[in-house]
């Protein structure tokens, strides 16, 4: 088998359904072997029914994974291993990939010499964005917009360009020589953690692998309406620095309930600007109060480790 595509979901069948509809008209050359594996992370809705009635008209083979452990890298991890291609190429269930995206992987990952190539992803909005949200190009990261123009290698595991989950693809000795998705990070169930694909190509560097960043692999990333509020958004910047700070190692120093003691004065410092913007009318109130939810994100989750042993979320 030359490539594996995986996908995994959770409770989101009907977007799904989209995804599989553009795996399904993917046009690839006849030489090319490759299989669908979808991991269901312990969904509640009609996952499984539209899988399996995908698979039964599907062209190529398609299969159907329950994984009940809760997480977006215990998901990935088990289609790793459940998997059979010499490549390893990774999209999500609110994508929809190019008609030329499964031989794109295949042609790159060739061309390039990459252990790791990652490629664009674009915007679907549901409706035009808000705006305050286009007038704020930093936060394409936080709503996985990848849209740098050129291609090359990537040297940092953070930065622009990059290798991010929704467009993403490795040869399978990668894992074989610095291990799978650490499980720590990454989306569980309702929670918006993230970071498990940075911190497996800051492993993948650190190894001597070669990464690759190129613009002509394209997927579309599909972002609802009910994403575009600052609601969400906060939600997102507090629940990202949460997990990060669950699944890391307290800094030395005096700490108070397992947070430094300066990130006490950080959140307050923080805060009052927050209060001295709105009061003043200030364009940038949203940005500090971002900045104040990302503090307070990382407090809650000192907190929470704290409580839970020092042994973060396990």
């Amino acid at each position: 088998m030359d490539l594996s595509v995986i996908v995994c979901t959770y409770n989101r069948a009907a977007s799904l359904e989209l995804t599989l509809q553009a795996l399904a008209a993917q046009v690839t050359p006849p030489d090319l072997t490759w299989e669908l594996l979808v991991v269901d992370n312990n969904s509640g809705d009609a996952t499984r029914d539209v899988v399996r009635a995908f698979a039964a008209t599907a062209a190529n083979p398609v299969r159907y994974l329950f994984e009940g452990q809760q997480g977006l890298s215990h998901a990935r991890n088990a289609g790793i291993t459940g998997s059979a291609g010499a490549l390893v190429a990774f999209t999500d269930d609110d994508v929809r990939p190019d008609p030329d995206w499964v031989a794109g992987v295949a042609a790159l990952m060739r061309e390039s010499g990459a252990d790791i190539l990652g490629g664009r992803i674009l915007p679907l909005w549901e409706r035009t964005p808000p705006s305050w949200l286009a007038v704020r190009p930093r936060l394409r990261g936080p709503f996985t917009i990848m849209d740098h123009p050129r291609p090359g290698a990537v040297l940092e595991a953070r930065g622009i360009p990059n290798v991010w989950g929704a467009n993403m693809a490795f040869r399978r000795e990668v894992f074989a020589r610095v291990g799978p998705f650490d499980p720590d990070l990454g989306l569980t169930g309702k929670k918006l953690y993230r970071g498990e694909e940075i911190e497996l190509v800051r492993r993948a560097l650190a190894a001597g692998c070669r990464v690759v960043y190129d613009p002509r692999l394209v997927v579309w990333h599909r972002i609802p309406a009910a994403r575009m509020r600052r609601r969400f958004i906060s939600r997102l910047y507090f629940e990202q620095a949460e997990g990060e700070a669950l699944s890391q190692a307290p800094p030395p120093g005096r700490r108070v309930l397992g947070a430094p003691r300066y990130l006490y004065r950080q959140v307050a410092g923080r805060a009052s600007g927050w209060l001295w913007a709105v009061a003043r009318g200030r364009p940038d109130a949203l940005d500090r109060w971002l900045a104040s939810c990302e503090l307070a994100g990382t407090l809650w989750g000192r907190w929470k480790r704290y409580f839970r042993g020092e042994r973060g979320r396990g």
